[in-house]
């Protein structure tokens, strides 16, 4: 029978295996465990914070005068007098303070605009521009803040020139996150691997989303996210540098001549190249790997690039079974029960059937567009979208 010598593969299609099955249920009982727990400590929080919002604002209910006094002031009433005249008082500094913030936030997606756009030339430049955003964000978040600090009187510079015992002390109890960063920046300039590459780490299989100054995230395109801190990554498999390796191995009845067969081969596998656009040399017929109980085994390979592994892997495996199929090679298997022959006026496909089958397998063999090969108006799109979702990050 057909065998491939690959692990488990990573589906290639988001929910190609989502439950169709689920009934419709009510709000609270389709959620999960982790998430009621989640949704009811929110709710405490919010309760908790309502509780102390209420006190502070009517506190001259609850607390003697000289204790609101300290608090308040003298002939304050409430909490929102009180918030309204510190408002008033500091007027100009809320203002620049608001100012900075809108204006640290267009820089920030302005940069990330940039850096996206520019970056989408290859694989190396998506994984360098990963990097620099992620330094913008923090960046701009440090820069942000110290404006701030020193716009309501905070010496930020007395502060700057405190950080030498501060820095040892930080040093010491964050040294893993300098480990990570220090490791991040070998990922980089040391070509592990970049973004886009199909990789193993920890044994989690998946495509490199992004490479960030802690963490590099894997996405195995079946909806799992895998966040794996710098310094751990020990070891890692790029099966993306080099075209896959792939081979199968079908069966053929011991009836069968061996030189008929290598005869078919040889004229039918160049055809199978032709059906196959991503596919990259090959297939080549290796020879005869086993005699099984069932027939002789013949091995068949080709290569292809990572992304496309999978699909060609069951494509191949089909146009294999098909060649022997229409060249009338039997295929044999083992029976435990002795039956009687197949009918052999079995339906034929219908013109609609071939038509539809013939283009189910185009698509699924179509090649990827290659950003640099996109248009302008759709890499601004994607990158537009993809720096929003990042500055969502820093608020």
């Amino acid at each position: 029978m057909a065998k491939e010598n690959t692990k488990d593969e990573v589906k290639n299609i988001p929910g190609e295996y989502m439950d169709t099955t689920k009934v419709k249920q009510g709000w609270w009982k389709s959620k999960t465990k982790t998430q009621k727990i989640s949704f009811i400590v929110s709710m405490v929080l919010i309760a908790i914070s309502i509780f102390f919002m209420g006190v502070f604002f009517f506190m001259r209910a609850f607390f003697p005068k000289d204790v609101c006094d300290t608090v308040y002031g003298v002939d304050v009433p409430n909490g929102f007098v009180f918030l309204f005249n510190l408002v008033k008082s500091n007027m100009l500094n809320v203002i620049f303070t608001l100012m900075i913030a809108v204006f640290a936030f267009v820089i920030g997606f302005v940069l990330n605009l940039i850096v996206k756009l520019i970056s989408n030339s290859s694989k190396k430049a998506v994984t360098t521009g990963s990097l620099i955003r992620s330094l913008i964000k923090y960046g701009v978040v440090l820069i942000a803040l110290a404006a701030v600090l020193t716009i309501w009187g905070v010496n930020v510079v007395s502060i700057v020139a405190s950080l030498g015992i501060l820095t040892l002390i930080i040093g010491l109890g964050c040294q893993s996150l300098i480990s990570d960063i220090v490791s991040g920046l070998f990922i980089v300039f040391d070509d592990y691997f970049d973004v886009g590459d199909m990789v193993i780490i920890d044994g989690f299989r998946g495509y490199v989303e992004e490479i960030g100054l802690r963490t590099v995230k894997l996405n195995d395109n079946c909806g799992n996210v895998k966040s794996i801190t710098n310094s751990s990554i020990n070891s890692c498999v790029n099966l993306s540098r080099h075209p896959n390796y792939i081979s199968i191995t079908l069966d053929a009845s011991y009836f069968e001549d061996v030189e008929r067969l290598e005869g078919i081969f040889a004229r039918e596998l160049p055809l199978i190249k032709e059906r196959m656009p991503q596919m990259i040399d090959g297939p080549w017929y290796k020879g005869i790997s086993d005699f099984s109980s069932a027939g002789v085994s013949y091995t068949f390979a080709c290569t292809c690039l990572a992304q496309y592994r999978f699909q060609v892997a069951r494509d191949f495996k089909r146009e294999i079974y098909q060649m022997f199929v229409n060249n009338n090679i039997l295929v044999p298997f083992e029976q435990l029960v002795i039956n009687k022959p197949d009918p052999k006026n079995r339906p034929k496909a219908t013109a609609k059937q071939l038509k539809d089958g013939k283009a189910l397998i185009e698509n699924n063999r179509k090649l990827k567009v290659d950003p640099e090969k996109q248009k302008l108006s759709k890499r601004l799109k994607k990158a537009v979208k993809e720096t929003a979702k990042d500055m969502e990050e820093i608020l």
